[in-house]
């Protein structure tokens, strides 16, 4: 037990003291590495996101269509009293034929036809309201305001929901980062014991079973960052979906 403690101790040493690299590096500053970078430095501040995803949310551009219209209604409830206006009109074109027979002194018969056109137009104006216009038209106009003033809580209230969505998918893009580098520290610390560990059993100083058991942790340690790995590359990605732009950050998490 001596003997295994003082191995850790000695890695402990190693980790703390020797350039490992903890992953690919970057070429330059130019590069983001997921896993010796900071996030928060590479893309656009917390307020600048959200003011984003409110100008391109498709959840409020139809919220706002909703207030737009229910705002015409209320301008075609104040105008409703015009459809009861009635206007006639009535255009119509005679002819008229007429033959006329007139006998002279002489005793002659004179015929005259005669041809008369005659145009006729009629207009008129009438009103017709209901006796419940007069009683109605305030509740009608106030419930079309009404309507406005629900869709625009609505809008505001979706708008929050948004604030928070994003404030939630910044921090947790912020902490499967910090998880992703424990993970990837606690992969190379691992590795290494797997590595003494298999020079040790070579030698004869590590029994069989604790190098099977130096194994087995490695195995988790593998699986825990490759978890943790999707889990921010899933957070980054859902964060970009939500305001609406690209950051072109990483494309891939090596």
């Amino acid at each position: 037990m001596k003997q295994y403690k003082s191995r850790l101790f000695l890695l402990l040493i190693l980790l703390s003291c020797s350039p490992l690299v903890k992953a690919q590096d970057a070429e330059n500053s130019a590069v983001f590495n997921p896993l010796l970078d900071d996030i928060t430095q590479r893309i656009p501040p917390l307020q600048d996101l959200i003011d984003s995803a409110v100008i391109h949310s498709p959840l409020l551009k139809e919220a706002q269509a909703l207030i737009d219209q229910n705002r015409y209604k209320v301008i075609t409830q104040k105008r409703e009293w015009m459809r009861n206006f009635y206007i006639d009109a009535n255009i119509s074109n005679f002819y008229y034929d007429g033959l006329t027979t007139n006998k002279t002194n002489l005793g002659d018969i004179n015929k005259v036809l005669t041809t008369q056109n005659i145009n006729n137009a009629l207009g008129g104006l009438s009103l017709r309201l209901p006796m419940d216009y007069f009683w109605d038209r305030g509740n009608r106009i106030k419930t079309a305001k009404k309507e406005v003033e629900k869709s625009i809580a609505a809008k505001d209230n979706q708008k929050l929901e948004l604030r928070k969505s994003i404030i939630l998918q910044y921090n947790q893009l912020i902490i499967t980062q910090k998880v992703l580098k424990i993970a990837n520290d606690n992969q190379i610390s691992m590795q290494l014991q797997r590595d003494m560990g298999e020079k040790e059993f070579l030698n004869g100083q590590m029994t069989l079973y604790e190098l099977a058991s130096i194994s087995e942790m490695n195995r988790r340690a593998v699986t825990d960052f490759e978890q943790a790995r999707i889990e921010f590359y899933n957070a980054y990605m859902i964060l970009q979906e939500i305001v609406g732009i690209k950051f072109n950050v990483i494309n891939k998490i090596e």
